[in-house]
């Protein structure tokens, strides 16, 4: 598949609908941390708020591989809560959160390996050096082949640069780009489109991209 041809149009998941979380007459786009009941849980729960997205998403879009992750209904609060809640017990954030992707992906394939669904995932890391970083076209690269795999990506952000709507040490739910890497974000219940060119151009501390999907 030509990419750069794909690319020049907005990459999309899917069935972006289904990260569409209902409470009440209320809408959240994706789970927002601060649904968790724990004080620790809503202060340092990007992470596994961002990973009961796209396990969440898996099981709602592949039922066939994917179906046994979650037998609830994660488009209502109260089931995306439930999964919410069993995924803090395997993407645990330690002392300062979780700052490494590897925390992120081990925690998210035990899950998987807990309801008999083995996954793997599609990691791009963005180191703090910035002559070490990816370019531009290679996170292009990441980000449109998981959008046209139907696959949302979190996004850990250790420094937000100069991206003023994107917090700090922060995970993000990711789940569409253009050309000029304008994706849409997916984060404390609201949707914005953050500017991930100037993110990678400017942030202080790096990050990665990971995407996770059926072995």
């Amino acid at each position: 598949m030509d990419v750069t041809t794909q690319a020049l149009r907005d990459t999309s998941i899917r069935y972006p609908e289904r990260l569409h979380i209902h409470k009440g007459s209320a809408v959240s786009y994706g789970a927002h941390q601060i649904w968790y009941p724990g004080w620790i849980q809503r202060m340092s729960g990007c992470g596994p708020t961002a990973a009961s997205n796209l396990l969440w998403y898996l099981a709602a879009t592949r039922p066939e591989d994917c179906g046994g992750l979650y037998d609830g209904d994660g488009t209502s609060y109260a089931g995306m809560l439930r999964l919410m809640e069993e995924v803090w017990n395997y993407v645990k954030p330690g002392v300062r959160g979780v700052d490494r992707p590897s925390i992120f992906i081990d925690g998210a394939i035990g899950f998987g390996l807990k309801h008999e669904i083995a996954l793997k995932a599609r990691l791009l890391e963005v180191p703090q050096g910035e002559k070490e970083r990816p370019g531009m076209e290679t996170v292009l690269e990441f980000l449109t082949l998981a959008f046209l795999d139907n696959l949302p990506v979190a996004f850990l952000n250790l420094s937000n640069g100069a991206v003023r709507n994107l917090d700090n040490w922060h995970w993000v739910t990711l789940v569409s780009t253009d050309r000029d890497l304008k994706a849409q974000m997916y984060d404390q219940g609201r949707k914005q489109i953050i500017d991930v060119n100037l993110w990678l151009s400017t942030t202080a501390g790096g990050g990665a991209f990971v995407a996770l999907e059926p072995l």
